[in-house]
């Protein structure tokens, strides 16, 4: 992916689902169940892999905002584009929200 040149963290953190972020990936398996049923478990699960980038590199990301902790970043999933947002202080990776680069926001 082309991230070799940034550290990862000692270890690895364990990245977290927020509410709203888990409701996020039901309205995405919500919407692809009624294209193709077995497709949407297959999305859910490369978008979960997908942010387990993330425990190992935190701060991968850009700042989202003025506040260095949180941070988003865009990545293909099976073709299509999401921006994953989350929080990363330091001590606790929490995955916020999960966007379709489609959708309106």
């Amino acid at each position: 992916m082309g991230h070799a040149a940034i550290p990862p963290v000692a270890g690895s953190i364990d990245l977290e689902w927020s509410d709203d972020a888990l409701a996020d990936l039901d309205r995405f398996a919500a919407f692809l169940q009624d294209q193709s049923p077995e497709l949407a478990a297959i999305v859910a699960d490369e978008i979960i892999a997908r942010a387990q980038l993330l425990s190992r590199h935190p701060k991968l990301g850009r700042p989202l905002s003025t506040r260095e902790e949180y941070r988003q970043i865009v990545m293909q999933v099976l073709g299509g584009t999401y921006a994953f947002q989350y929080c990363y202080d330091g001590n606790r990776l929490v995955m916020l929200r999960v966007f379709h680069g489609h959708e309106a926001r």
